[in-house]
């Protein structure tokens, strides 16, 4: 239903197509939203989009099935400051203090030494109810998008190049110190290896449509998963699309790719 000059009127949707990033729009909100109005969703439904918005459960079922995951802590409230460096003693510097289900990088920080923890901490608080505290692989981040539901089109890999301490917000949309190569530097037999890992996390979350499943490559060139992001940027310039562009799929294939997968 649509709200027009004080007027109510109803118009018949196909399908909708949401490019909603961060809470409710790639938790599952709106998804839920749209499942309730019983109108065709083009992308990750309810489940896998809110399994894909908890860094900590997805990891945990990632993790289950027997894909590296970084090593990380749940806190559920702000804690003293005492008790924080109590549960993460065994955690290994440098650490990246995350809000749980956040987007875009929001609250995240890369700390050195414990005395950074606490601010940190309480940084992260500001963006979630949950915060979860995971040691750094040492290595840089890949990326693999994908689209389709059981049979699967799968881009080129891209790699970021960071010459900062982390690939966060500012870099994200503006990459004033961070490159992005695609294909990444790695082997065609890498590469492939990422896009047959990155292909199973896409399936065990339960992903539908389209998603861009990030990961690090560590120093020792072990594959460690990070996230699914299940509403990736879709920019004529943004990774997802440009990813798709190195194996032939110019955004309008994309879409109408992501759309006739939803209406067939």
């Amino acid at each position: 239903m649509v709200i027009e000059n004080q007027r109510i009127r109803s118009i018949q949707l196909d399908a909708i197509f949401p490019v909603l990033h961060g809470s409710n729009g790639e938790d599952g909100t709106v998804q839920g939203l749209i499942a309730l109005s019983n109108i065709p969703l083009i992308g990750c439904g309810i489940l896998a989009s809110s399994l894909c918005m908890d860094k900590y459960r997805s990891h945990c079922l990632v993790e289950h099935a027997g894909i590296r995951v970084t090593k990380g802590i749940v806190f559920s409230h702000l804690d003293s400051f005492e008790n924080i460096l109590k549960q993460t003693i065994e955690l290994k510097y440098p650490l990246f203090i995350k809000p749980l289900r956040a987007g875009s990088s929001f609250g995240i920080s890369k700390i050195k030494t414990s005395d950074e923890l606490y601010k940190a901490v309480t940084e992260a608080f500001n963006y979630d109810t949950k915060i979860l505290i995971e040691e750094e692989v040492k290595g840089f981040e890949v990326g693999c998008a994908i689209l389709g539901d059981e049979k699967l089109i799968i881009g080129e890999i891209d790699e970021i190049e960071c010459n900062q301490n982390f690939f966060n917000f500012t870099e994200k949309y503006t990459l004033e110190t961070s490159k992005i190569h695609i294909p990444a530097r790695l082997s065609i037999e890498k590469r492939q290896e990422i896009k047959e890992l990155c292909a199973s996390v896409y399936h065990i979350l339960g992903c539908q449509g389209f998603a861009r499943v990030d990961c690090f490559i560590s120093e020792d060139n072990e594959i460690y998963f990070n996230e699914v992001n299940t509403i990736p940027g879709f920019t004529a310039h943004s990774r997802f699309p440009s990813m798709m562009k190195a194996i032939g799929l110019d955004l309008t294939e994309v879409i109408t790719i992501a759309i006739e997968g939803t209406l067939k």
